[in-house]
């Protein structure tokens, strides 16, 4: 995740974005349209992963067919559509369940889904160094910051 942050980033945008024809990068105008997109809707997108994560740790600490929210018990199916619209405020499309496609659910993670969150912030927080280059006009693609990066975290 923390490398992710790099491809947003101008400097880099205009590094891997080539045309198969002449080899043009993007422009400008198209490079500020999509870093204006980056964030687009990030709030929802936030409360229903956070939505999803506490339908993981609920199904996982409880011991089913039926669990208790917010004072009344529901079924797996039911549940997971009642918490996805109290944290998100839409409704699940009537008669689905998306979890039924939710793999992290049951391939091993055991109520660890909340972990990706965790792993954004550090993720967030590990790019700040190489942002603050960027805010002083010089490259994110920064040999010693690069090296202490991969001896800290990578090593």
């Amino acid at each position: 995740m923390m490398l992710e942050n790099f491809v947003w980033c101008p400097e880099i945008l205009r590094r891997l974005s080539k045309h198969v024809s002449d080899g043009r990068c993007l422009s400008d105008e198209t490079i500020d349209a999509l870093s204006k997109s980056r964030f687009l809707m990030t709030g929802y997108s936030r409360c229903k992963y956070l939505a999803m994560a506490l339908y993981d740790l609920k199904v996982h600490s409880g011991n089913g067919p039926e669990y208790e929210f917010d004072g009344k018990m529901y079924d797996a199916v039911k549940l997971y559509n009642v918490m996805i619209e109290k944290y998100t405020g839409i409704a699940p499309t009537t008669g689905s369940f998306a979890a039924a496609s939710w793999f992290h659910l049951l391939m091993g993670y055991d109520a660890g889904y909340y972990g990706y969150i965790y792993s954004e912030t550090y993720a967030a927080d590990l790019f700040s160094q190489f942002e603050e280059l960027s805010l002083e006009d010089r490259s994110v693609i920064d040999c010693d910051l690069g090296r202490k990066y991969h001896e800290m975290i990578l090593s």
